[in-house]
This record gives C-alpha cells, sequence and structure tokens, in this order.
C-alpha cells in the first residue's frame, strides 16, 4: 500500500470501507482489545454495543488513531493507519467522529458540534456543513437533534 504524504491526492476513503485486522490494545495489565477483526463496507451503519469498559470507544479511538494500537492493522480507505509514517492530517480530514459525553461542546446543539470540524477543517460553508450533518445524523435515526 502506497504510503500518503502531503503533496499526494487524498485518497479515496469512501471507495475501501473500514478494515481492522487482529487489533490488539491494552492499558497496563487491563487488555483492552484483543485480536479484534472488523471490516465496514463503504456506505454501512455499524453500532458498537456493549457494557462500559468493553473497548467500544478505544476500538474507535484507535481507527483515527487518537490511541496507538500496540499491535494489528487497521486500514480506512487506502491510508494504512497503522503505518508509522500515516498522513495524520489527510486521514482526520476524512474521518470524523463524535463520542457520546467527549469533547462536545456543551454550549452548542448536535447539530452545531457535527459542523464545527467541517466549517474549520474541510472549509465547507455553514449551509453545506448543515446538510452534511443533517444527513448523516438521519443515516443513524438522530435527524431529529
Amino acid at each position: 500500500m502506497a504510503q500518503q504524504t502531503p503533496q499526494s491526492a487524498a485518497p479515496a476513503v469512501d471507495a475501501a470501507g473500514v478494515h481492522v485486522a487482529d487489533l490488539n490494545k491494552s492499558y497496563g495489565s487491563n487488555h483492552v482489545l484483543r485480536g479484534i477483526d472488523l471490516d465496514v463496507a463503504p456506505g454501512e451503519v455499524v453500532c458498537l454495543i456493549g457494557p462500559s469498559g468493553s473497548g467500544k470507544s478505544t476500538l474507535l479511538r484507535c481507527v483515527n488513531l487518537l490511541e496507538k494500537p500496540d499491535s494489528g492493522r487497521i486500514t480506512v480507505g487506502e491510508f494504512d493507519v497503522t503505518d508509522e509514517d500515516v498522513d495524520l492530517d489527510a486521514l482526520r480530514r476524512h474521518v470524523g467522529m463524535v463520542f457520546q459525553q467527549f469533547n462536545l461542546f456543551p454550549h452548542l446543539s448536535v447539530l452545531e458540534n457535527c459542523t464545527v470540524a467541517q466549517v474549520k477543517v474541510l472549509k465547507r460553508s455553514k449551509a453545506e456543513a448543515a446538510e452534511v450533518a443533517r444527513r448523516q445524523l438521519a443515516r443513524v435515526g438522530l435527524a431529529e437533534l
């Protein structure tokens, strides 16, 4: 897989989906993720459901490299997230995440929280960002928020 550099064209993230293979992550002696394998097709909506402390947020944080996995491989589109030379800025322009009760702006609505990065990072107009946010919120049953 080709390495991404700032000069290269943005990869077709939506074309390849998300693939996780044999992902492991520990915090001290607590082995949170054990050999996780996951494939998410483009356009597919997946819900991670489980008890508190089961690794749901850790898995999501590893996908965006907010947490560094101990081992395993993650690809998002053409990005090899686990490659030490991955262009994090380019990756994060294509991968957006909002965590329940994590780094949301309490003074903003759900819709506004979903538009901030689009306007600041992707340079979309507020109207375009709101339309994208509404469409994505509708996909997961949250259009009324």
